[in-house]
Protein backbone atom coordinates (compact mmCIF):
# COMPACT_ATOMS: atom_id res chain seq x y z
CA UNK A 1 0.00 0.00 0.00
CA UNK A 2 1.79 3.53 -1.07
CA UNK A 3 1.57 6.74 0.59
CA UNK A 4 -0.55 9.57 -0.34
CA UNK A 5 1.42 12.08 -1.66
CA UNK A 6 1.04 15.35 0.66
CA UNK A 7 -1.18 17.46 -0.52
CA UNK A 8 0.86 21.00 -1.85
CA UNK A 9 -0.72 24.10 -1.48
CA UNK A 10 0.48 27.25 -4.30
CA UNK A 11 2.53 29.83 -2.42
CA UNK A 12 2.75 33.33 -3.18
CA UNK A 13 5.98 32.43 -4.97
CA UNK A 14 4.12 30.30 -7.00
CA UNK A 15 1.80 32.76 -8.17
CA UNK A 16 4.73 35.55 -8.82
CA UNK A 17 6.39 32.94 -11.03
CA UNK A 18 3.35 31.76 -13.21
CA UNK A 19 2.31 35.94 -13.63
CA UNK A 20 6.24 36.64 -14.30
CA UNK A 21 6.18 39.17 -11.46
CA UNK A 22 7.90 39.88 -7.86
CA UNK A 23 6.25 38.62 -5.10
CA UNK A 24 6.11 42.33 -3.81
CA UNK A 25 3.97 42.80 -6.72
CA UNK A 26 1.27 39.87 -6.11
CA UNK A 27 1.45 41.06 -2.05
CA UNK A 28 0.57 44.60 -3.38
CA UNK A 29 -2.34 43.50 -6.18
CA UNK A 30 -4.03 40.88 -3.22
CA UNK A 31 -3.92 43.50 -0.94
CA UNK A 32 -5.54 46.31 -2.82
CA UNK A 33 -2.29 48.88 -2.18
CA UNK A 34 -3.23 52.28 -4.18
CA UNK A 35 -0.51 53.71 -3.59
CA UNK A 36 2.10 51.30 -6.12
CA UNK A 37 1.17 52.00 -9.73
CA UNK A 38 0.42 48.69 -11.18
CA UNK A 39 -0.61 48.10 -15.05
CA UNK A 40 -4.16 46.72 -15.33
CA UNK A 41 -2.50 43.87 -17.58
CA UNK A 42 0.22 43.63 -15.04
CA UNK A 43 -2.76 43.65 -12.30
CA UNK A 44 -4.81 40.84 -14.49
CA UNK A 45 -1.83 38.70 -14.87
CA UNK A 46 -1.64 38.03 -11.16
CA UNK A 47 -5.34 37.19 -10.73
CA UNK A 48 -5.51 34.89 -13.66
CA UNK A 49 -2.49 33.01 -12.08
CA UNK A 50 -4.33 33.27 -8.75
CA UNK A 51 -7.49 31.58 -10.38
CA UNK A 52 -5.29 28.91 -12.03
CA UNK A 53 -3.38 27.68 -9.12
CA UNK A 54 -6.53 28.20 -6.66
CA UNK A 55 -3.87 30.25 -4.55
CA UNK A 56 -5.38 31.01 -1.24
CA UNK A 57 -3.53 33.94 1.24
CA UNK A 58 -2.41 32.96 3.99
CA UNK A 59 -4.73 35.46 6.91
CA UNK A 60 -2.42 34.41 9.77
CA UNK A 61 0.61 35.10 8.45
CA UNK A 62 -0.37 38.31 6.79
CA UNK A 63 -2.00 39.27 10.51
CA UNK A 64 1.65 38.27 12.07
CA UNK A 65 3.10 40.32 9.44
CA UNK A 66 0.71 43.65 9.83
CA UNK A 67 0.51 43.35 13.42
CA UNK A 68 -3.56 42.60 12.93
CA UNK A 69 -5.83 41.54 10.96
CA UNK A 70 -9.10 42.89 10.24
CA UNK A 71 -11.34 40.53 12.57
CA UNK A 72 -13.51 41.39 14.40
CA UNK A 73 -14.24 38.72 17.18
CA UNK A 74 -17.16 37.84 19.04
CA UNK A 75 -17.69 35.51 22.04
CA UNK A 76 -20.30 33.29 21.76
CA UNK A 77 -23.06 33.86 24.51
CA UNK A 78 -23.68 31.03 27.42
CA UNK A 79 -27.37 31.40 26.58
CA UNK A 80 -28.71 29.10 23.74
CA UNK A 81 -28.95 30.47 20.69
CA UNK A 82 -31.90 31.66 19.06
CA UNK A 83 -33.50 33.62 16.48
CA UNK A 84 -32.88 36.81 17.69
CA UNK A 85 -29.14 36.22 18.02
CA UNK A 86 -28.82 34.46 15.32
CA UNK A 87 -29.99 37.23 13.36
CA UNK A 88 -28.10 39.77 15.09
CA UNK A 89 -25.02 38.09 14.10
CA UNK A 90 -25.92 37.35 10.40
CA UNK A 91 -26.84 41.20 9.68
CA UNK A 92 -23.34 42.32 11.54
CA UNK A 93 -21.19 40.02 9.54
CA UNK A 94 -22.78 41.67 6.36
CA UNK A 95 -22.56 45.15 7.95
CA UNK A 96 -18.96 44.80 8.40
CA UNK A 97 -18.09 43.31 4.95
CA UNK A 98 -19.60 45.95 3.49
CA UNK A 99 -16.77 47.94 5.87
CA UNK A 100 -14.15 45.35 4.68
CA UNK A 101 -13.74 43.48 7.98
CA UNK A 102 -14.63 39.71 8.52
CA UNK A 103 -16.54 39.11 11.57
CA UNK A 104 -15.11 35.45 13.88
CA UNK A 105 -17.87 33.93 16.18
CA UNK A 106 -15.25 32.48 18.90
CA UNK A 107 -16.58 29.46 21.04
CA UNK A 108 -15.21 28.36 24.19
CA UNK A 109 -18.53 29.42 26.30
CA UNK A 110 -17.07 27.81 29.64
CA UNK A 111 -14.43 30.56 29.21
CA UNK A 112 -14.54 33.94 30.98
CA UNK A 113 -12.64 36.97 32.52
CA UNK A 114 -9.07 37.55 31.89
CA UNK A 115 -8.63 33.53 30.47
CA UNK A 116 -10.99 34.19 27.47
CA UNK A 117 -9.40 37.35 27.25
CA UNK A 118 -6.44 35.68 26.14
CA UNK A 119 -7.84 33.43 23.69
CA UNK A 120 -9.65 36.30 21.99
CA UNK A 121 -6.03 38.41 21.76
CA UNK A 122 -4.69 35.36 20.69
CA UNK A 123 -6.28 35.27 17.14
CA UNK A 124 -4.75 38.90 17.42
CA UNK A 125 -7.99 40.43 15.95
CA UNK A 126 -8.50 43.89 14.95
CA UNK A 127 -11.39 44.44 17.34
CA UNK A 128 -13.31 42.49 19.98
CA UNK A 129 -17.08 43.16 20.42
CA UNK A 130 -18.60 41.08 23.53
CA UNK A 131 -21.84 42.04 25.99
CA UNK A 132 -20.81 43.68 28.77
CA UNK A 133 -21.18 41.19 31.56
CA UNK A 134 -18.46 38.89 28.92
CA UNK A 135 -15.55 41.77 29.16
CA UNK A 136 -15.22 43.00 32.95
CA UNK A 137 -12.78 46.38 32.96
CA UNK A 138 -9.73 44.08 33.73
CA UNK A 139 -10.27 41.80 30.26
CA UNK A 140 -11.01 44.90 28.73
CA UNK A 141 -7.68 46.23 29.54
CA UNK A 142 -5.33 43.27 28.76
CA UNK A 143 -6.94 43.21 25.10
CA UNK A 144 -5.52 46.70 24.92
CA UNK A 145 -2.64 45.84 26.24
CA UNK A 146 -2.47 43.09 24.47
CA UNK A 147 -2.65 44.76 20.97
CA UNK A 148 -6.33 44.95 20.44
CA UNK A 149 -7.15 48.29 18.56
CA UNK A 150 -10.72 47.86 19.65
CA UNK A 151 -12.93 46.66 22.34
CA UNK A 152 -16.62 47.63 22.23
CA UNK A 153 -19.43 46.34 24.66
CA UNK A 154 -22.76 46.22 24.06
CA UNK A 155 -25.05 47.57 26.47
CA UNK A 156 -22.40 49.22 28.55
CA UNK A 157 -22.46 52.81 29.86
CA UNK A 158 -19.98 55.76 28.72
CA UNK A 159 -17.32 55.26 31.51
CA UNK A 160 -14.32 57.50 30.93
CA UNK A 161 -12.32 55.39 33.07
CA UNK A 162 -12.15 52.55 30.49
CA UNK A 163 -11.03 52.54 26.84
CA UNK A 164 -14.00 50.21 25.96
CA UNK A 165 -16.65 51.54 23.77
CA UNK A 166 -19.94 51.43 24.76
CA UNK A 167 -22.56 50.36 22.18
CA UNK A 168 -25.92 51.24 23.79
CA UNK A 169 -28.29 47.74 23.94
CA UNK A 170 -31.37 47.47 26.33
CA UNK A 171 -32.36 44.02 26.43
CA UNK A 172 -35.31 44.56 28.41
CA UNK A 173 -37.01 46.80 26.37
CA UNK A 174 -38.64 44.36 24.42
CA UNK A 175 -40.35 43.30 28.19
CA UNK A 176 -41.32 47.03 28.68
CA UNK A 177 -43.05 47.19 25.18
CA UNK A 178 -45.12 44.35 26.09
CA UNK A 179 -45.93 45.02 29.16
CA UNK A 180 -47.01 48.77 27.60
CA UNK A 181 -48.95 46.88 24.91
CA UNK A 182 -50.91 44.55 27.49
CA UNK A 183 -51.82 47.44 29.43
CA UNK A 184 -53.22 49.69 26.91
CA UNK A 185 -55.26 46.71 25.58
CA UNK A 186 -57.08 47.08 28.82
CA UNK A 187 -55.33 44.58 30.66
CA UNK A 188 -55.18 44.23 34.90
CA UNK A 189 -53.97 41.06 36.05
CA UNK A 190 -50.90 40.19 34.55
CA UNK A 191 -48.42 37.72 34.82
CA UNK A 192 -44.71 36.95 33.52
CA UNK A 193 -43.09 33.55 32.71
CA UNK A 194 -39.57 33.77 34.16
CA UNK A 195 -37.69 30.42 32.69
CA UNK A 196 -34.78 29.43 34.68
CA UNK A 197 -31.01 28.91 34.47
CA UNK A 198 -29.07 29.91 31.72
CA UNK A 199 -32.12 32.41 31.45
CA UNK A 200 -32.18 33.61 34.61
CA UNK A 201 -29.41 36.76 33.59
CA UNK A 202 -32.46 37.76 30.91
CA UNK A 203 -35.83 36.35 32.30
CA UNK A 204 -35.14 38.05 35.93
CA UNK A 205 -34.68 41.55 34.60
CA UNK A 206 -36.96 41.20 32.48
CA UNK A 207 -39.43 40.15 34.80
CA UNK A 208 -38.26 43.24 37.11
CA UNK A 209 -39.14 45.28 33.98
CA UNK A 210 -42.75 44.17 33.66
CA UNK A 211 -43.47 44.49 37.39
CA UNK A 212 -42.00 48.41 37.24
CA UNK A 213 -44.34 49.04 34.39
CA UNK A 214 -47.46 47.64 36.00
CA UNK A 215 -46.67 49.29 39.63
CA UNK A 216 -46.66 52.89 37.27
CA UNK A 217 -50.50 51.80 36.35
CA UNK A 218 -51.30 50.53 40.06
CA UNK A 219 -51.13 46.68 39.12
CA UNK A 220 -49.28 43.43 40.19
CA UNK A 221 -47.34 40.66 38.31
CA UNK A 222 -48.06 37.50 39.24
CA UNK A 223 -44.26 35.64 38.52
CA UNK A 224 -44.01 32.15 37.03
CA UNK A 225 -41.24 30.19 37.36
CA UNK A 226 -40.70 28.20 34.93
CA UNK A 227 -38.81 25.94 32.02
CA UNK A 228 -39.52 24.86 28.47
CA UNK A 229 -42.05 22.30 29.16
CA UNK A 230 -45.63 21.73 29.49
CA UNK A 231 -44.67 20.18 33.19
CA UNK A 232 -43.50 23.25 34.47
CA UNK A 233 -46.74 25.29 33.52
CA UNK A 234 -49.61 22.73 34.55
CA UNK A 235 -49.64 23.55 38.13
CA UNK A 236 -50.55 27.73 37.70
CA UNK A 237 -52.38 27.10 34.48
CA UNK A 238 -54.50 24.34 36.70
CA UNK A 239 -54.43 27.21 39.33
CA UNK A 240 -55.45 29.71 37.10
CA UNK A 241 -58.51 27.65 35.78
CA UNK A 242 -59.55 26.80 39.44
CA UNK A 243 -59.86 29.87 40.66
CA UNK A 244 -60.55 32.69 37.50
CA UNK A 245 -60.98 35.54 40.31
CA UNK A 246 -57.10 35.67 40.59
CA UNK A 247 -56.50 34.34 36.89
CA UNK A 248 -54.48 36.81 35.02
CA UNK A 249 -55.83 38.32 31.93
CA UNK A 250 -52.67 39.39 30.09
CA UNK A 251 -48.87 37.00 30.19
CA UNK A 252 -45.99 38.18 29.38
CA UNK A 253 -44.13 34.98 28.13
CA UNK A 254 -40.68 36.38 27.84
CA UNK A 255 -39.70 34.66 24.61
CA UNK A 256 -42.01 33.62 21.75
CA UNK A 257 -41.03 29.83 22.12
CA UNK A 258 -42.14 29.78 25.98
CA UNK A 259 -45.29 31.80 24.51
CA UNK A 260 -45.99 29.06 21.97
CA UNK A 261 -46.06 26.86 24.45
CA UNK A 262 -47.59 28.74 27.47
CA UNK A 263 -51.10 29.24 24.58
CA UNK A 264 -50.88 25.33 23.94
CA UNK A 265 -51.08 24.16 27.71
CA UNK A 266 -53.89 27.19 27.82
CA UNK A 267 -55.95 25.66 24.86
CA UNK A 268 -55.38 22.18 26.74
CA UNK A 269 -56.60 23.21 29.80
CA UNK A 270 -59.87 25.05 28.13
CA UNK A 271 -58.51 28.82 28.26
CA UNK A 272 -58.80 31.04 25.33
CA UNK A 273 -56.28 33.52 23.95
CA UNK A 274 -56.91 36.18 23.99
CA UNK A 275 -60.27 36.15 25.28
CA UNK A 276 -59.48 34.83 28.44
CA UNK A 277 -55.93 35.71 28.58
CA UNK A 278 -53.71 38.11 25.88
CA UNK A 279 -50.24 36.59 25.38
CA UNK A 280 -47.33 38.55 24.39
CA UNK A 281 -43.59 36.73 23.34
CA UNK A 282 -40.47 38.27 21.97
CA UNK A 283 -38.63 37.73 19.40
CA UNK A 284 -40.57 37.24 16.04
CA UNK A 285 -39.93 33.85 15.91
CA UNK A 286 -41.17 32.18 12.75
CA UNK A 287 -43.49 30.05 14.06
CA UNK A 288 -45.32 32.56 15.96
CA UNK A 289 -46.83 33.80 12.16
CA UNK A 290 -48.07 30.27 11.77
CA UNK A 291 -49.51 28.92 14.49
CA UNK A 292 -53.11 30.05 15.66
CA UNK A 293 -53.50 32.26 17.03
CA UNK A 294 -51.00 34.02 15.32
CA UNK A 295 -48.90 35.65 18.11
CA UNK A 296 -48.28 38.92 19.37
CA UNK A 297 -44.28 39.86 19.92
CA UNK A 298 -42.18 42.33 20.70
CA UNK A 299 -38.16 42.15 19.07
CA UNK A 300 -35.03 44.01 18.25
CA UNK A 301 -34.66 45.66 15.31
CA UNK A 302 -31.05 43.40 14.58
CA UNK A 303 -30.82 45.20 11.49
CA UNK A 304 -30.38 48.56 12.98
CA UNK A 305 -28.34 47.15 15.72
CA UNK A 306 -25.83 45.42 13.83
CA UNK A 307 -25.67 48.70 11.64
CA UNK A 308 -25.01 50.95 14.88
CA UNK A 309 -21.83 48.68 15.89
CA UNK A 310 -19.97 48.08 12.82
CA UNK A 311 -20.10 51.55 12.19
CA UNK A 312 -18.89 52.55 15.63
CA UNK A 313 -16.21 49.84 15.21
CA UNK A 314 -14.99 50.98 11.55
CA UNK A 315 -14.79 54.57 12.89
CA UNK A 316 -12.65 53.67 16.11
CA UNK A 317 -10.46 51.84 13.91
CA UNK A 318 -10.12 54.93 11.58
CA UNK A 319 -9.67 56.78 14.21
CA UNK A 320 -12.58 59.04 13.05
CA UNK A 321 -13.76 61.38 15.82
CA UNK A 322 -17.63 59.94 14.93
CA UNK A 323 -19.49 59.12 18.38
CA UNK A 324 -20.78 55.39 19.19
CA UNK A 325 -24.62 55.80 18.96
CA UNK A 326 -25.99 57.17 22.24
CA UNK A 327 -29.22 55.21 22.67
CA UNK A 328 -30.27 51.66 21.96
CA UNK A 329 -32.72 51.43 18.53
CA UNK A 330 -36.01 51.28 19.83
CA UNK A 331 -37.91 48.35 19.97
CA UNK A 332 -40.75 46.74 17.39
CA UNK A 333 -44.22 45.90 18.09
CA UNK A 334 -46.28 43.42 15.78
CA UNK A 335 -49.91 42.55 17.25
CA UNK A 336 -51.38 39.50 15.96
CA UNK A 337 -54.21 37.82 17.01
CA UNK A 338 -53.22 36.65 21.04
CA UNK A 339 -53.32 39.92 21.80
Amino acid sequence: MTAEAPITRPSSADVARRAGVSRATVSYILNGRTDVRISEQTRDRVLAAVHDLGYVPNATARTLRAGRGNTVLIPMLELPASPASDAFTAHFARELAERDLCLLVHGGRERAGLEAARAWAELRPAAVIAHAQQCPPESVDFLRRAGVEVVALLGAHPDPATAAIPIPMDPNAVARAAADHLIRRGCRRLACLVPGDPLTILSVPRFETVKKVAAASGLLVERVDCDLTEQSLTPTITRWRAEPETRPDGVYAYNDEHALLLIEVLREAGLRVPSDIAVVGSGNFPMGRILRPHLTTTYGPAEHMAALAAAAIRAALDADDTPPPAEPPHPELIVRESA
